[in-house]
């Protein structure tokens, strides 16, 4: 689903439950698996794409990558556990500046030759061994998901995010617009 596919001013919410209801699942998945989560991220990380990244084991992004949350400025609120994760992985400055002050972020790795290494070693072994670095995360984790979609599906309804989300839609119908005629 792409903020993008439509202008939301006739619809009750700018995120219907079901989509809601998927990405619960989705979160729990991630939470919950015993496989090694690996994301490769190759391009702009905004919003979902940003917040749901941190519930991988690995994340390795090309170079031009940037990550960006605009939660507060869509009028929704943080969403995959990233109000639990990112300050667990950042600290809470970092995060907050994320989050809360529209900031970008980058970083540069490489990803297949860490995946393609991950791949030879043994996956019992590993599964063992991220279930234990799990362990402590976890119910943190379930909780934080809980509590964001609650808030996610209340925000989803609220005039801010339909207002921002509308405005954004139609900034980005613009763009492509102009886009394609300096192609013609």
């Amino acid at each position: 689903m792409d903020l993008t596919d439509g202008v939301y001013d006739d619809s009750e919410t700018v995120l219907p439950d079901a989509a809601i209801e998927m990405l619960d699942a989705y979160h729990k998945l991630l939470i919950n698996s015993p496989k090694i989560m690996i994301a490769a991220v190759n391009g702009p990380g905004i919003g979902y794409g940003t917040s749901s990244i941190a519930l991988f084991d690995l994340v390795y992004a090309v170079p031009e990558t940037y990550f960006f949350t605009p939660f507060v400025k869509w009028g929704l609120c943080a969403e995959a556990c990233s109000s639990f994760t990112f300050a667990s992985i950042l600290g809470r400055q970092k995060a907050s500046a994320l989050i809360l002050a529209d900031e970008r972020m980058t970083l540069m790795t490489e990803v297949l030759n860490v995946a393609e290494r991950i791949a030879k070693l043994p996956a019992e072994s590993l599964q063992v061994n991220k279930a234990l670095m799990m362990a402590p995360f976890r119910k943190q984790l379930l909780k934080a998901n809980e509590v964001e979609i609650t808030t996610l599906r209340k925000r989803a309804r609220n005039h801010e995010a339909k207002n921002a989300i509308k405005t954004f839609a139609e900034g980005q119908y613009r763009k492509r617009k102009v886009k394609l005629r300096s192609m013609l």
